[in-house]
């Protein structure tokens, strides 16, 4: 009974709100059911703080961690006990003249600011390793990125050109010092390819052309985010969609039973 009863509130509770979104004039009782979502929210909203203080707690009395988890604890009663009394004297935490209005635009954003900066170190580090182009789609990828991030910048009709240019030249480069091991109209072509970026990194420094490039690389930018990425987008989104409902349809026949383990 402690694995069926659950399990049949879950398949229940699926079906009635299912079967409520298909029919007319339930909006009061779908207005009804997401009241009592968000109150058993707040109820998980409770256990999950209690799981945190015990695991925290936990940790100080083992040894393990006994810095953060220090400080994790005082920090979260501190904000939950300022937060109770900016809203016993201002009537709302997030009053203009609350001292918790305060708190959270002084220590709070900072150190989300701090937090995702952070972040960015990471992600850099993730980009080098996922944009070398080991192979033709790396390649793509490569190209497409750097083509957006250039075009999301200050002055990117500048410093486009001017990467392209540099682009090209090490391509060129990198091409004539790969052709020792080559020869006939391998070789040939070879370094006719190189000699043909090289020239084309010369090129693009033109007044014409680099007023061109310089001048239409925001509307690439736009082109690429608005059609092809969208068009990736929706795919995965689309994926993710049919997943979810197969998901769904897994708990609410029972079939799926690994969130009660």
């Amino acid at each position: 009974m402690q694995r069926q009863g659950p399990i049949a509130v879950v398949i229940l509770s699926a079906l009635f709100s299912t079967t409520i979104f298909f029919l007319r004039g339930a909006e009061d009782i779908q207005t009804y059911a997401l009241i009592v979502a968000i109150v058993i929210s707040g109820f998980a909203l409770l256990l999950g703080v209690d799981s945190l203080i015990l695991y925290h707690m936990r940790n100080i009395q083992e040894g393990k961690n006994t810095l953060f988890s220090g400080v994790l604890l005082i920090s979260f009663f501190i904000t939950v006990i300022w937060g109770f009394f900016a809203w016993w004297r201002y009537g709302s935490p997030f009053a203009q003249d609350s001292t918790f209005m305060w708190l959270f635009l002084n220590v709070y954003l900072p150190l989300d600011a701090t937090m995702f900066s952070i972040l960015a170190f990471y992600i850099a580090s993730a980009a080098y390793r996922a944009f070398r182009a080991r192979n033709f789609n790396a390649l793509i990828l490569l190209i497409t990125a750097s083509v957006i991030m250039i075009g999301r910048v200050l002055y990117s009709n500048i410093v486009f050109p001017i990467a392209l240019s540099v682009f090209l030249l090490l391509a060129g480069l990198w091409i004539f010092t790969n052709t020792r091991k080559l020869y006939g109209s391998e070789l040939l072509f070879q370094r006719f390819l190189g000699g043909f970026l090289m020239g084309g990194a010369f090129v693009i420094l033109l007044p014409p052309i680099f007023n061109f490039l310089g001048g239409n690389i925001s509307a690439l930018t736009d082109w690429l985010l608005s059609v092809p990425q969208n068009a990736a987008k929706r795919g995965i989104y689309l994926g993710l969609g049919f997943g979810q409902v197969a998901f769904a349809l897994r708990i609410m026949f029972g079939i799926e039973r690994s969130w009660i383990r």
